[in-house]
């Protein structure tokens, strides 16, 4: 082989387009990847120009009474304002839907049925979660009227170089206005299964599911709906053994029997008449009471009855408390001639009322407190007289003698 320029071989400039196919590679032998030119550069470039939105869900967020925004700066990953399509950083006045802490996904409606919403707003390098209604629909301003605890997702915008593993899965379940996400998709089945049941599939052949119509399985519903009423309505006012008030329940209450309202007015209804039939017999007396005190006569009522008793018994303890009275007012005399050495006198007649003793020995009136004192019992009433040391005496056969006069108690 001397003199021979050796074997000929492919160089790389000549292999041109199409002049070699996968059969001519042995996979067991691969090519080095250094002898691949690839730009892997403009490949990431291509990833990095495309921008993606990303929902970062912030939970728990404390919101006090009388509070109609919140700093959020502490939540935001990137501090840079998204100011276009192309820019990459948080987007701010776009309307982010509100829920309570930890409820499904359930909007946080205001004390007038209106949704809550907020948009997030950065004002010199902070960042807000402004808190807003819809009142007729137009957007105003809301402010809590009291303490809330809520969840909330703003969005950052990124680009697909960067974006996170688990954003779909961390950031879809959403409740970001005018968002898509699989939910959409997975409500929809839901929503099938319900409506068809569980063997019901997302067919999409244009043929009916259902032998009859939602629409016309509502109206049925509604038309059944009515006739029941109509028919409640009806029993309800009939007269019929069984039926009106025979089909309203009532409370169990020891004042009455029965438990509905039929029973219960049939209960009542016998009662009265029996008071009825009780009365009407005292509307009048047939012959003047035994002591005579109470007239025969008609009174037309068992109330008027009752009001000629009042009136007898009322004169009758008028007169009973005069006729007291005078006797409380009379006056005891007591004539008492000694016997000698008495050095008191009790009265035998009964006590006497404070003030009105009046006492004489031998024509001569007596002082209280000065020529004598009075006897006096257990409850301080007056039942005698007491003037010791002085005695009573006899002198020459002729007695002193006690002329005392007083009132009764």
């Amino acid at each position: 082989m001397a003199g021979t320029r050796g074997i000929a071989r492919f160089r790389g400039e000549q292999l041109n387009n199409k002049l070699m196919r996968n059969n001519h590679f042995d996979v067991a032998n691969k090519i080095n990847e250094k002898y691949v030119d690839i730009d892997f550069h403009a490949h990431r470039e291509i990833l990095e120009d495309t921008k993606i939105d990303v929902l970062v869900q912030k939970n728990g967020a404390v919101v006090g009474a009388g509070v109609n925004f919140i700093d959020i700066t502490n939540d935001i990953l990137n501090t840079n304002v998204a100011v276009d399509s192309s820019t990459e950083g948080t987007v701010v006045g776009v309307a982010i839907q509100l829920r309570k802490n930890g409820t499904e996904d359930f909007p946080l409606i205001d004390e007038d049925g209106d949704r809550v919403y907020g948009k997030v707003r950065e004002t010199t390098g902070k960042y807000f979660l402004d808190f807003f209604s819809e009142v007729n629909g137009a957007e105003v301003a809301y402010t809590f009227t009291e303490a809330e605890t809520i969840d909330f997702k703003y969005i950052t915008r990124t680009n697909l170089s960067v974006i996170p593993v688990d954003a779909i899965v961390n950031g879809g379940a959403g409740f970001v206005a005018d968002a898509v996400d699989a939910e959409a998709y997975m409500n929809l089945r839901q929503l099938m299964k319900d409506i068809y049941g569980g063997a019901g599939t997302l067919d999409n052949d244009g043929n009916a599911n259902l032998g009859t119509s939602v629409v016309t399985q509502i109206a049925n519903e509604v038309q059944a709906r009515t006739d029941a009423d109509t028919l409640i309505r009806s029993d309800l006012a009939s007269t019929a053994a069984l039926k009106g008030a025979s089909l309203v329940g009532v409370i169990v209450d020891a004042n009455y029997t029965g438990v509905t309202v039929q029973a219960v007015l049939s209960n009542l209804a016998s009662r009265l008449k029996s008071t009825e039939d009780l009365t009407s017999g005292i509307a009048d007396r047939e012959a003047d009471s035994a002591n005579g005190y109470f007239q025969a006569g008609d009174f037309g009522t068992a109330e008027g009855r009752i009001v000629d008793l009042e009136a007898v018994a009322d004169a009758e303890f008028k007169a009973q408390a005069d006729r007291l009275d005078k006797l409380e007012g009379e006056e005891e005399e007591v004539v008492y001639e000694a016997v000698g050495g008495e050095t008191e006198y009790v009265f035998l007649n009964g006590l006497a009322k404070p003030k009105t003793v009046l006492l004489f020995i031998n024509g001569q009136v007596q002082t209280p407190g000065i020529n004598f004192e009075y006897l006096t019992n257990a409850d301080g009433e007056i039942r005698g007289v007491n003037f010791a040391p002085e005695t009573l005496k006899v002198v020459e056969g002729t007695p002193d003698v006690l002329y005392i006069k007083y009132k009764r108690l």
